[in-house]
């Protein structure tokens, strides 16, 4: 009888003890305006470490209310680890007609929210 009364406050000890880490969170959006504060349709955005090989690489296109999308329709991004990233938005291909851009730091358990202003792209002076 010992050993069952043993063995069962071991289990319950055990049962109780143990409690699983509850998984971090990192979340951001994304939404790009113009000079004048005019929400920009159909950019093209990339939010990424600016680092050769990095793993945060998240990628879409804004709205009519200039809010960026994934192609799953997400406009708050999670990634699971600290970070800092290097946001871009650009219209138009070779060159864009407009472009803009930031960095981005990730705080956790919260959402950052970032604004690009976006303004006319001119030869040599597009970069962050």
């Amino acid at each position: 009888m010992k050993h069952i009364l043993f063995l069962f406050s071991l289990s319950l000890l055990g049962l109780t003890a143990c409690k699983k880490d509850e998984p971090v969170a990192y979340r951001f959006s994304v939404e790009v305006v113009d000079e004048n504060g005019t929400p920009i349709q159909n950019a093209y955005v990339r939010a990424t470490a600016p680092v050769v090989g990095a793993l945060p690489d998240f990628q879409g296109h804004t709205g009519i209310d200039g809010i960026m999308r994934n192609d799953s329709g997400d406009a708050v991004f999670e990634y699971t680890m600290p970070a800092v990233l290097q946001v871009t938005a650009q219209k138009g291909d070779n060159p864009p007609a407009v472009f803009g851009c930031g960095y981005l730091k990730l705080e956790l358990d919260s959402t950052v929210h970032m604004k690009i202003v976006v303004l006319p792209y001119t030869n040599g002076s597009a970069g962050c």
